[in-house]
């Protein structure tokens, strides 16, 4: 099965961990806010995360785009871990498209990926 997830609006990069006056790690609040966007756009559509290995395609939608295509995706898929997928460490096919639109978004698709058992004689 193939889930579709639209995460509407600019898509935010992954920004770099910040440090507080105690010295304590932090996600930035606009990061975090899109994580969590993403993940509830995600619980729209799926209502148990994905066990196996995973497929994700995203397609970023934006005129003027200039963040790392990477960072983009890492935001993603890091909205994604425990709704669509325990752990990011699932997934195991990549891409990731950024495209001209007038309409920003994301586009999600994932499914989980067969795994190819040792004994078949094709491989």
């Amino acid at each position: 099965m193939i889930y579709k997830i639209i995460v509407p609006g600019k898509p935010v990069p992954k920004d770099r961990p910040r440090v507080n006056s105690s010295g304590k790690m932090y996600t930035p609040e606009k990061t975090k806010m899109y994580e969590e966007l993403v993940a509830s756009k995600a619980r729209e559509v799926m209502t148990v995360p994905l066990s196996g290995n995973v497929r994700v395609g995203i397609k970023i939608y934006g005129n003027k785009i200039k963040s790392d295509i990477d960072n983009l995706a890492k935001s993603i898929l890091d909205g994604l871990t425990k709704v669509a997928y325990n752990n990011d460490r699932q997934v195991t096919v990549l891409t990731v498209e950024i495209l001209k639109s007038p309409f920003e978004r994301a586009e999600i698709e994932l499914s989980e990926i067969e795994e190819v058992k040792r004994d078949d004689k094709r491989y």
